[in-house]
């Protein structure tokens, strides 16, 4: 029998490197609901921009966003959340003092809304961030209304060398504290220790009353470790760096660009 849940990294993963929703990886979709499956898709993004590609598909599907920091059984709407994790007021704040004047965009995702400073310094890292995710953001000179606020996460979106070297910073200043990672070479994400993937996913199998050993997850980023650990079926995508090959229980023969969510749902359904 197939998964009775599979849940879908976006970025790397279902989608193309050209962020397109393949003819095959949609139908897939629509095939694993047809069978029955709880089908999640699992990002980084916000609701609204991960609604964006399933959009026009007849297909109920729940939403892991934030990289489950925020979790919905159906549409992003709060009667559907079930899971939210968000980052503690003192560090988001730490963040965005930390930023002020840096050659680095700095994204606050709260309210399902996702607010830019604009510097004078970062707008290559803005306009970057929105070619790869088509996110809307509203931009402004400072986030003082939000002091004291606990956002879903921040993410600094800047120079991959930069950021190699905050990442140490921080991680060394917030060890045990705050979820530090790398979903791209170009974003830093700062997010609650309770707000990850396997969290997510978690959540979601309790919601719908489903062992996590019937439950699969397919991902290629370092973001998607915890869930490729924590389902019954961890598949990391060919495309998928070395340290989440090894987590993983499968490792698919295809890439995000060849279809591999389409194509191991059809292995999946023949096992």
């Amino acid at each position: 029998m197939p998964p009775k849940l599979i849940a879908l990294d976006l970025d790397g993963t279902l989608l193309t490197t050209g962020k397109r929703l393949t003819p095959a990886n949609r139908a897939a979709l629509e095939d694993m609901a047809r069978c029955g499956v709880r089908v999640v898709l699992a990002s980084g993004r916000l609701g609204s921009s991960m609604a964006k590609v399933v959009a026009g598909m007849d297909v109920d599907i729940a939403m892991m966003t934030l990289n489950g920091a925020a979790v919905y059984t159906s549409k992003v709407d709060r009667k559907h959340l079930v899971y939210e994790a968000p980052l503690q007021a003192r560090f988001a704040d730490a963040l965005v003092a930390y930023a002020e004047g840096k050659p680095l965009a700095l994204n606050y995702y709260i309210d399902d809304t996702l607010f830019t400073i604009q510097n004078g310094h970062n707008r290559q890292w803005i306009d970057l961030y929105y070619q790869q995710t088509q996110t809307d953001c509203e931009l402004v000179d400072n986030l003082d209304m939000f002091a004291g606020r606990t956002p879903s996460k921040v993410i600094f979106v800047g120079d991959p060398s930069l950021l190699d070297r905050l990442e140490k910073e921080f991680r060394a200043k917030w060890d045990q504290q705050v979820y530090v990672c790398r979903t791209w070479e170009y974003y830093l994400e700062f997010l609650n220790l309770d707000a990850n993937k396997a969290k997510g996913i978690t959540a979601l199998a309790n919601a719908f009353g489903i062992d996590l050993r019937e439950a699969a997850a397919f991902g290629d980023g370092e973001n998607d470790m915890p869930m490729i650990e924590a389902a019954g079926a961890g598949i990391a995508m060919q495309n998928a760096p070395d340290k989440v090959k090894k987590v993983a229980g499968y490792v698919s023969p295809w890439t995000n660009d060849e279809d591999a969510v389409a194509k191991e749902w059809d292995r999946l359904k023949r096992n």
